[in-house]
């Protein structure tokens, strides 16, 4: 694996956690939705993300390409987070995380898909 895999792969998986832990501050932690909050919301969010955990520990470049797709779903989300009142912040800081995740992804399923050549 070349350096900038390795470098670019340890992005990922800090990017994955703080996209899992900002889902975590959303429907946990902050005060304005204590009331509402549900561990089957954040369940439901989270989900998707955790399965591909294992397909992630042995990534191939299909592996990638899949995350990259779901992450569209995401990011969609996200932007109508932006658009929400009293989720602005939250929005922005969300499809900033998505949005890097997905071009490290695709970054990462290329050079995967170039290393098998």
């Amino acid at each position: 694996m070349t350096e900038r895999y390795q470098t670019t792969l340890k992005i990922f998986w800090v990017l994955f956690v703080g996209l899992i832990a900002l889902f975590g501050f959303d429907k946990l932690i902050r005060p304005e939705t204590i009331e509402r909050t549900h561990l089957i919301l954040l369940t439901i969010q989270v989900l998707p993300l955790l399965a591909f955990l294992p397909m992630l520990r042995k990534p191939t470049a299909r592996t990638f390409q899949w995350f990259c797709f779901a992450l569209l779903l995401y990011f969609m989300i996200a932007v109508l987070n932006v658009f929400s009142p009293g989720m602005y912040y939250i929005g922005i800081i969300e499809s900033v995380i998505v949005g890097l995740l997905f071009v490290a992804a695709m970054m990462l399923g290329r050079w995967k898909m170039r290393q098998k050549d």
